[in-house]
């Protein structure tokens, strides 16, 4: 259900939507319940999306990438959220951000090397920021890459690890200087390698069909070649190039679910009686069903609003931890109603409304906590 008019997009961001849903429609929605079971998505599915062309729209043809813009990639988000599948399915083909990250930060023979790979589903992976000790605050990161020759050995661990049994490689961000933020790099480490330990997968309040793990690194060789940008110490400004991006995608994501679950509650309203009448008619079910929609169109009329600046590299971060921040937040309270006006039936798992509120809680956590979202937007007071 559109709730606001838009004009961010333009007609052939929308063909390109069209293709995207199609692809949902037809690959994901039909198997999302054998992979819930499973704990894991089938790894063909990304390929088969690279195959139709799906994956990387934003990166030049020249990279094996669709041509693009970063609103292409915005598109396949916001498709996520849109389809009954999206929330089991999780991140699924949106890991596009590490593409972004490699044609931003990597060499030419980096780009070269891995953006193909990315574009056709050959290669899937996110990025292990995340360690068990630290959680949110990166900085204080201990997974060491010690130079020893041509390689750098890594010591450490890293947790809620996205695709952590599915990935072909691990960009993984490394301390190889001193404390703080200037002594980290970014290595794209083989999953492969001597020394990799992808440990079992967490079992997460989600029970979603993508899974997320730790992954142990105990004296892991890595080719000097595999350090990102060629230069150390840059590893904190490359994460950084891409949480931006990330951040508003997954806002206009959240955007999406939330108008979903809006469209799917008022189905349901006009179409359930109780005492003698339609839910819908009932005044209470009238207001909240206007303070939702009131709701959604001020989250989506303030993420457009960054939407147009996006590629022109004009959206600050603050501005993108304000539209994370609020539409998180947003998406917990529209899911908290939706769940209440179905009654029972919104409790049932094999509805998709359960798994839509569940998964939300998870946004207020990745991609940064409420609380350091409050943090950053506090500094530019």
């Amino acid at each position: 259900m559109n709730i606001l008019r838009r004009t961010v997009f333009s007609a052939e961001h929308e063909t390109y939507r069209q293709s995207v849903r199609r692809f949902f429609a037809e690959e994901v929605e039909p198997n999302i319940q054998q992979w819930e079971r499973q704990g894991a998505m089938d790894r063909t599915v990304v390929r088969k999306a690279g195959e139709r062309g799906l994956l990387s729209p934003h990166i030049p043809v020249e990279y094996g990438g669709g041509g693009g813009d970063l609103l292409h990639q915005i598109v396949l988000w916001e498709e996520h959220g849109y389809s009954t599948a999206g929330a089991a399915f999780g991140s699924g083909l949106t890991a596009d951000i590490i593409p972004q990250m490699i044609f931003s930060c990597g060499t030419e023979e980096q780009k070269k090397h891995w953006l193909p790979l990315y574009a056709s589903g050959k290669v899937l992976s996110d990025g292990l920021f995340t360690e068990p000790h630290s959680g949110s605050d990166v900085a204080s990161i201990k997974t060491r890459a010690h130079r020893d020759g041509d390689h750098y050995i890594v010591n450490g661990s890293k947790t809620w690890v996205t695709h952590s049994h599915l990935s072909e490689v691990f960009p993984t961000l490394v301390r190889t200087g001193g404390p703080g933020t200037k002594g980290l790099s970014l290595l794209m480490i083989d999953p492969k390698l001597s020394g990799v330990e992808v440990l079992k997968p967490i079992d997460t309040m989600c029970r979603s069909a993508i899974n997320v793990g730790t992954v142990h690194f105990d004296h892991v060789r890595v080719p000097v070649s595999e350090l990102l940008g060629g230069v150390e110490g840059q590893g904190m400004s490359q994460m950084l190039s891409m949480v931006t991006i990330a951040r508003v995608a997954l806002a206009a994501r959240m955007l999406a679910a939330c108008e979903l679950a809006f469209g799917m509650t008022v189905d349901l309203v006009n179409n359930r009686e109780a005492f003698g009448k339609k839910l819908f008619d009932f005044q209470n079910t009238q207001f909240q069903l206007a303070s939702m929609k009131t709701e959604i169109s001020v989250g989506r009329a303030f993420v457009d609003s960054l939407l147009v600046r996006l590629n022109d590299n004009a959206v600050s971060d603050v501005e993108s931890s304000m539209a994370k921040l609020w539409v998180s937040e947003l998406e917990g309270r529209i899911m908290d109603q939706a769940v209440q006006l179905h009654g029972a039936m919104g409790f049932a798992n094999d509805n998709p409304i359960s798994k839509m509120y569940t998964y939300a809680r998870a946004h207020r956590i990745f991609l940064g906590t409420s609380e350091i979202h409050r943090i950053i937007i506090s500094r530019s007071i």
